[in-house]
């Protein structure tokens, strides 16, 4: 009954779980072409400022990996092959400047803070463009990067012999009762112990689309050991994955660097999204769902108007990312859930279209919750597509609203039109009735059913039983009752008598019953010729001549009476057949 209660509240917690009457325009109302076609700009406007090299001028490795990564998502969610020639033009230069993508510290799977963003991976680009383009050259390009990240991360071999590869330190090989299989080291520095949520989850995803792309277990079992240690060391008391820990021996208290911001989080949603299409593991479903739960209403990281603000001035890509895999891939099962995501994609969606750039430039600026910018930027304009892409494949409400005007409403929730505010307040008033009621129905349910299970039980317990004897011969009447009951059908005059008494035997072969209750003693009423007691005839012998006559009407109804009151009625059986008169 406990866990029945424990899962009707969770169910009920679920059914109010809708977005916060404080978020700013958490319903999308442009079409699907529309956002397409926004998205598209701004990837091209992106594209058309890189230079020869592929590259952003004067801006880190990592971030024309990340604009990479979305041009072949875009294809994969528009089911087109527009940047496919662009996209293996692109990976060749990079790849020819840079073996596997790498760069002194910032490769395809390592990066480094900078305003709190991540450098993505070319890996991952490579990986989502086969997954698009079925093109083999992305594919060897993702597996060779792969191999590079693999060299980094912390495997058995290394902890057996006590050191790894790439480092001159001896490793722990537990910290918190936990292996430390998994964890990708932050760079190339020998001395350098911290391992970082950024860098092993972003591993994590190229294992998982690696595995989801080949079917290969090996890349299925790197992703799982990623997943494991990012839960076992990075999660802090709220669910949030911290940025680094130290993996060397001497290091005491395997203690964990904390920071407030999404992009580990952001990873780690993206790759276990991955992880459970591929799997359909409920612990892995479990994993993310309570990942979401905790990332998605962070106040460490935006207002009350739901507007991701890192630092009070940044969006964030690798939120969105993982959002909006989670979302697209129907990751987890709880539809309530996923439209929760799917609301807070489309706050991000709308706070970008609305307040982050001017309109008709397609370039976008840092702050989602404005002013817009006109100075191009591409960490600001590939965070901003992050936000676009992921809103492509939202499911908009069945009901029409006004479009989006073109002017540039404020950031404060205040100005937000009404309508949707109380939507959101109705929503969740009506969620959380709608919750309770249903669990006090059911609950009442349950009672009444058990309420029901303890009436029939104790019917059955105060039900009026007649006393077992201990002499069952000493009873006249029963003695008497098996002299004349020769059948079920018929009741034999005394002048007729029984050649044989029925056996306990027989009568549990035929009423279901081992052996029968044994009426009490009781004394006959007395009629007009006097006092009368019935002996028990002895078996075969000849009735005394006073008992010649038939038994008078009285005593015989007396007997069927008392034997009725031990019999289960039988509406099969046919009345006794009386002699007649």
């Amino acid at each position: 009954m406990a866990r029945v209660i424990v899962l009707l509240l969770l169910t009920a917690a679920g059914a109010a779980q809708v977005a916060s009457p404080t978020w700013r325009k958490s319903n999308i109302t442009n079409s699907t072409a529309e956002r397409v076609s926004v998205c598209g700009a701004a990837l091209d406007a992106a594209i058309d400022r890189l230079s020869p090299d592929a590259q952003f001028d004067g801006e880190d490795f990592g971030v024309a990996g990340n604009l990479y990564s979305q041009m072949a998502q875009f294809d994969l969610a528009t089911n087109q092959t527009k940047y496919e020639n662009t996209l293996e033009q692109y990976l060749s230069i990079v790849q020819k400047a840079r073996a596997n993508f790498s760069d002194p510290y910032v490769s395809q799977l390592f990066a480094q803070f900078k305003f709190f963003q991540l450098i993505s991976s070319y890996g991952q680009a490579a990986a989502k463009a086969y997954a698009a383009y079925k093109n083999p050259a992305f594919l060897q390009y993702a597996i060779q990067s792969w191999w590079y990240g693999r060299l980094r991360t912390i495997s058995q071999s290394d902890l057996d012999a006590g050191k790894s590869a790439v480092k001159n330190f001896t490793l722990s090989k537990v910290c918190q009762d936990a292996t430390m299989v998994g964890g990708t080291f932050w760079n190339d520095d020998p001395s350098e112990p911290s391992v970082s949520g950024i860098s092993t989850g972003s591993f994590f995803v190229l294992s998982a689309l690696l595995a989801e792309i080949t079917s290969d277990p090996m890349y299925l079992q790197a992703a799982r050991e990623s997943a494991d240690f990012i839960r076992s060391h990075l999660y802090n008391p709220r669910n949030i994955v911290q940025p680094f820990m130290s993996t060397r021996a001497n290091d005491t208290g395997c203690e964990v660097v904390g920071a407030i911001d999404p992009t580990n989080s952001g990873m780690m949603v993206e790759g276990l999204a991955i992880l459970s299409s591929i799997t359909n593991n409920a612990s892995t479903q479990t994993l993310l769902s309570d990942l979401l739960l905790a990332v998605i209403p962070n106040s460490g990281w935006q207002g009350s108007n739901g507007i991701v603000s890192v630092d009070g001035k940044y969006g964030n890509l690798n939120l969105l990312q993982g959002l909006g895999t989670a979302y697209t891939r129907k990751s987890t099962t709880n539809s309530t859930l996923r439209q929760y995501v799917g609301e807070y994609i489309a706050i991000q969606f709308n706070a970008v279209t609305d307040l982050a750039t001017a309109s008709g430039t397609n370039i976008y600026g840092q702050s989602w919750t404005g002013p817009p910018s006109n100075s191009f930027s591409g960490t600001n304009q590939t965070m901003a597509v992050a936000a676009l892409l992921s809103a492509i494949g939202i499911e908009t409400a069945s009901s029409s609203s006004s479009p989006t005007t073109s002017s540039t409403p404020s950031p404060s929730p205040s100005a937000n039109p009404s309508s949707p505010k109380s939507t959101h307040t109705a929503a969740i008033v009506g969620g959380t009735l709608g919750g309770i009621v249903l669990l006090a129905l059911i609950l009442a349910t349950l009672w009444l059913l058990r309420r029901r299970r303890r009436s029939l039980t104790h019917q059955n317990r105060t039900a009026p039983l007649q006393p077992f004897l201990s002499q069952a011969h000493n009873s006249p009447i029963a003695d008497h009752e098996a002299s004349i009951m020769t059948s079920r059908g018929s009741l034999p005059t005394m002048s007729q008598p029984s050649v044989s008494q029925p056996t306990v035997s027989q009568y549990g072969e035929k009423h279901g019953h081992r052996s029968p209750p044994v009426p009490s003693t009781r004394s006959l009423p007395t009629d007009a010729r006097g006092s009368r007691s019935l002996g028990a005839p002895t078996v075969g012998a000849q009735p005394s001549t006073s008992n010649t006559h038939e038994l008078p009407t009285e005593q015989l109804v007396q007997l069927l009476n008392q034997r009725l009151q031990n019999h289960q009625w039988d509406e099969t059986e046919t009345p006794p057949e009386y002699p007649s008169m």
